[in-house]
């Protein structure tokens, strides 16, 4: 969860907030209460809050997270070779598409409506958006298979995967489309 997400669940909470799934002076209690709080509401939005949701959607934690603890398993007494580095950040870039996939099936399955097997049905934009922010990301950790080339550096991956996230964000409302059934 993002610390804006906490944020608003705290928000949420004051006994002046009503956000209509949560009423005045109660505290959102089951999952789904948690997950509509971390929306926030209408008048708790601020320009900061909206940049951080914008940049913060487009950061693929889930593949992240893997790539991070498969990083650390490699990780022995005399580190971790180039060529393991390379083939984890492959597989996981190849594994970010199907993991976009298989999350927004599930989705669709849990709303009972029919698995999107088409190609016209799939996500594209947010297939294409998570393995680009998931490249950024990757290049920009400490163990990027990418260090070892000579115009590689902490700082150009600091700057790239910021600008990153933000460019998928200021671009999704443009290239978006509505999804066939």
């Amino acid at each position: 969860m993002s610390i804006a997400s906490m944020a608003s669940v705290a928000f949420v909470r004051r006994n002046d907030v009503s956000t209509g799934t949560v009423g005045k002076n109660e505290v959102p209690t089951t999952a789904a209460e948690i997950e509509a709080a971390t929306a926030g509401t209408p008048d708790s939005q601020s320009p900061a809050t909206t940049a951080m949701k914008l940049i913060a959607t487009y950061i693929p934690t889930e593949i992240l997270t893997l790539y991070v603890a498969v990083l650390g398993a490699l990780q022995g007494p005399q580190g971790v070779s180039t060529r393991s580095l390379r083939i984890a950040f492959v597989f996981f870039l190849v594994l970010t598409p199907i993991i976009v996939w298989l999350t927004f099936a599930a989705k669709v399955r849990a709303a009972k409506m029919r698995l999107p097997l088409r190609p016209n049905t799939w996500p594209f934009w947010e297939i294409f958006a998570a393995t680009i922010a998931y490249g950024a990301w990757a290049f920009a950790l400490p163990d990027s298979p990418l260090k070892d080339f000579s115009w590689y550096s902490p700082a150009l991956a600091g700057v790239i995967v910021l600008a990153i996230s933000t460019i998928l964000g200021l671009l999704a409302p443009v290239v978006q489309r509505p999804l066939s059934t």
